[in-house]
Formats: C-alpha cells, sequence, structure tokens
C-alpha cells in the first residue's frame, strides 16, 4: 500500500491516532503554464513549446480516532487532542514541510506546504472524525531522496546521465563541475539545447588543478582548486558565463528527460560537453536528483 510522512511523521499513525483514508488522491499530473498568442488574419493561434508547469496541489483525506499515541480508547477527548496533534502538523506555516511518498520500492519526495484544512466532521458518539488537508507543491516537481554523482568526458557529445535515468520531469537544480585542463567550455542539455558555457576572451580556461563549478539553480558560477562541490570558496566567475538556448534569458542549463522511440520506459537525460585543449585529466561531473512530475 502506498503511504506518505510528513516531516518524517506517519501520516497513517501507528496507533491508530489517525489515518488516511483508502483512495486518497496519488499526486497529480501538473498542467502547463498557458500562454496564448492569436495573430490577426491567421486561423487559430501560434504554437508555443517549452511552457514551464504549473504548480500542483491535492487532497489528503484523514480519519481521525479516539486513539491514545499507545493504542489505548481515550474517547472524545482523545479524538480532541489528536485534532489538535493534526492540526499542528499540518499548520506549519514558516517554512516549507518534506512530504514522502512510498509505494514499495518507489519513494518520492517533494517540499510542500497546506494550503487549506476542512472543518472537523464530527462523529462524537464514535469518537471519530473525518478531515481534508489541501497540499500545494510550489515546485511543482517530485524528486529522488537522495543526491547522486555522475561522471562523464569533458570533450564528448550526447552522453547519458545514468544516475538521472528514469526522469520525467526536468532537473533544474543540478550542480556541474568541470575539471580542467579545459578552454572554451560549454556544457549543453540534448533534449532542449539550453547551454552553459566559459566563452569570456581572458577569463575562459581553466587549468588542470582548477574545477568550473555551475549552479544551475542559484544561476552562480566558481573555479575551485579543491575537490569540492562548494561554490563558495572559490573565485566567482558568474559575470563571466554565456547562457545559451530556450528560457536563457531567466534560467540556467535544465537537465531534461527524453523519451527513446517508441519506449515511454525508457527516459534519459543526455548531457553534451566541448572543449578544447583537453586532456585524459578532464572530466565533467553532475550531481543531482532525479525529477518526476
Amino acid at each position: 500500500m502506498p503511504s506518505y510522512t510528513l516531516d518524517g511523521v506517519p501520516l497513517d499513525h501507528p496507533a491508530g491516532c489517525w489515518k488516511l483514508k483508502k483512495g486518497t488522491q496519488r499526486r497529480p499530473l501538473p498542467g502547463a503554464r498557458a500562454v496564448r498568442v492569436s495573430v490577426p488574419g491567421r486561423a487559430g493561434e501560434l504554437p508555443i513549446t517549452g511552457l514551464d508547469h504549473e504548480i500542483t496541489s491535492f487532497s489528503l483525506v484523514f480519519t481521525v480516532t479516539g486513539a491514545t499515541p499507545t493504542g489505548g480508547d481515550g474517547g472524545f477527548a482523545q479524538l480532541e487532542t489528536n485534532l489538535e496533534a493534526l492540526a499542528a502538523m499540518l499548520g506549519v506555516r514558516h517554512r516549507l514541510m518534506s512530504l514522502r511518498y512510498q509505494a514499495g520500492a518507489i519513494v518520492r519526495v517533494a517540499d510542500v506546504t497546506v494550503v487549506a484544512a476542512s472543518e472537523p466532521e464530527l462523529r462524537v458518539g464514535a469518537a471519530r472524525a473525518r478531515l481534508t488537508a489541501v497540499v500545494e507543491v510550489p515546485g511543482v516537481y517530485w524528486r529522488d531522496e537522495t543526491t547522486a554523482t555522475w561522471q562523464g568526458a569533458a570533450n564528448t557529445a550526447d552522453q547519458p546521465i545514468a544516475t538521472l535515468a528514469g526522469s520525467t520531469a526536468p532537473v533544474t537544480d543540478a550542480l556541474i563541475r568541470v575539471t580542467g585542463p579545459a578552454t572554451n567550455i560549454t556544457v549543453r542539455d540534448v533534449a532542449t539545447q539550453g547551454a552553459v558555457g566559459l566563452l569570456a576572451a581572458g577569463a575562459n580556461s581553466i587549468t588542470a588543478s582548477e574545477r568550473l563549478l555551475i549552479d544551475a539553480a542559484a544561476m552562480r558560477a566558481a573555479i575551485v582548486t579543491t575537490d569540492t562541490w562548494d561554490l563558495a570558496g572559490g573565485t566567482d566567475r558568474t559575470g563571466v558565463i554565456s547562457v545559451f538556448g530556450p528560457g536563457s534569458a531567466s534560467r540556467w542549463i535544465h537537465l531534461t528527460p527524453a523519451m527513446a522511440v517508441g519506449d515511454p520506459f525508457s527516459r534519459a537525460v543526455l548531457i553534451s560537453c566541448t572543449a578544447t585543449g583537453t586532456t585524459a585529466a578532464s572530466k565533467l561531473e553532475v550531481r543531482a536528483r532525479r525529477s518526476y512530475l
């Protein structure tokens, strides 16, 4: 059976204080943020690709009982206590909460907020209540729990990132690292042709002892001289990074899965890296979590 935990607390309480009702919605597929452009003298509308997704929301329906945390029967007074505990857990407003979904070996996590909760429907004599909470995923996508690191070549096209295989949504927050020597570095997402590059004259190369770190989420870049993924201790290169392709006016490279022809179960993220002056020691690495609709 699928199960949820919120900030580490099971939404099917082990002692039965509350439980999710059977049939609680699976997370829905996100819709596209609609953009419509019509032109006089032309039928229909202009076709627009690359639309971003809207936030997703879904309902969690709870049955709350009068069970005590140790499994006893606490009656209506305990029902009130359980409702208060559940309300406190769902009522966090100063931060996003971590929602974990598990179905067998499949585990997905998302940062969420509870945007609404219904008035509890009480059955006083039975010490039971029903409560519905509406959960919103501001970042749209569900993710793997753990981050994985992939290593490839620094001057090779169309390399599959094995650690991101199976994704169904773009990875928007990857950390990309290129180890030198390398000059005129360009890293490109094959599916969208979005790319980032260190191409500025006079600041376009790294030596064998240097690494170029690119943070796609923060839209920052730095050169470091140690084996690290932390940009803080490096020399900032954000101002000399060039960004290309769809959406480059507002974002850096998004690593996007593409389906193999005729096989929806085969989904790969391909990346290309071009550079000059590379050697056998030069390499490309990506640290990220898989992403899902």
